[in-house]
């Protein structure tokens, strides 16, 4: 993966947790509509998870490898411990998470390999 790639990658992992957090969000609203902030207050470790995800978008904006790596773990974990309790999601949702862990995965590679090339190339870090 070249510099360009790498870069990409972790653009594509932003873009990525920026729809699942919408995506989240939209989910609750349409369970609890108005009583949605309610639901947050009453379970504080929803909003703990909302906060830490942006820390991680914002994190990786900055092309932070702890936070592509805890942003691929915020979302594979979860979704294992579902599949392990037998609770399988329905096939559009399914696809719509691997998509997403697609591009969580390449956004880990991608901050690893920024930050290696980067290493590699010191020469062209004078310039920045």
């Amino acid at each position: 993966m070249n510099l360009q790639k790498a870069e990409q990658a972790i653009v594509n992992g932003v873009y990525a947790a920026v729809a699942w957090l919408i995506l989240d969000i939209g989910l609750l609203f349409q369970q609890h509509g108005k009583a949605m902030f309610s639901v947050i207050a009453g379970r504080p470790e929803m909003a703990a998870g909302a906060i830490l995800v942006v820390v991680c978008i914002v994190g990786l904006m900055n092309k932070s490898r702890l936070a592509a790596i805890v942003l691929f773990l915020l979302f594979v974990v979860p979704m294992v411990l579902r599949l392990a309790q037998g609770r399988f999601p329905s096939t559009m949702f399914l696809i719509f998470s691997l998509v997403l862990l697609y591009f969580f995965l390449t956004a880990v590679l991608g901050t690893f390999s920024y930050h290696s090339l980067k290493a590699s190339n010191p020469d062209k870090n004078a310039g920045e």
